[in-house]
């Protein structure tokens, strides 16, 4: 797996996380699956997500990663607000959805890229009419 539960310490207090999951961690997971299925729909444009995604420990992106949890723990503090500094999380889950969206627009990432394939058939052509000659 990508990330784990107890990885979101760094993010929000294990108290905290406890107290919203209660004991269910399913909870945890579906909000992490939510937050790498929104960054991954954000890379694929660019990016090998597959590879990223795959990464486990230190080999994973750090940026992706801290991405990853600041979405994952809105998500999560979506279904209560036990004492979290909400305007902090807030941020931090605007900043990761504008970084995302930046990437997706075409800002470069430290991330494997897809091949190019622009020797493929376009789906457009150019063409113009035949050239004219005018007598008079």
């Amino acid at each position: 797996m990508y990330l784990e539960i107890e990885e979101l310490k760094t993010h929000a207090y294990d108290e905290e996380i406890s107290a919203i999951i209660r004991e269910d961690e399913t909870i945890a997971h579906a909000c992490i699956d939510i937050a790498i299925e929104f960054s991954s729909s954000k890379l694929m444009k660019h990016y090998k997500v597959d590879e990223v995604f795959s990464q486990q420990g230190k080999s994973r992106n750090p940026l992706v990663l801290k991405i990853v949890k600041d979405i994952a723990i809105w998500e999560l503090i979506g279904l209560s607000n036990p004492s979290i500094d909400y305007p902090d999380k807030k941020f931090r889950y605007e900043q990761a959805v504008d970084w995302l969206t930046a990437v997706y627009k075409g800002m470069p990432a430290n991330l494997p890229r897809l091949e190019d394939n622009s020797n493929q058939a376009s789906s457009f052509s150019y063409h113009s009419n035949p050239k004219r000659s005018n007598h008079f």
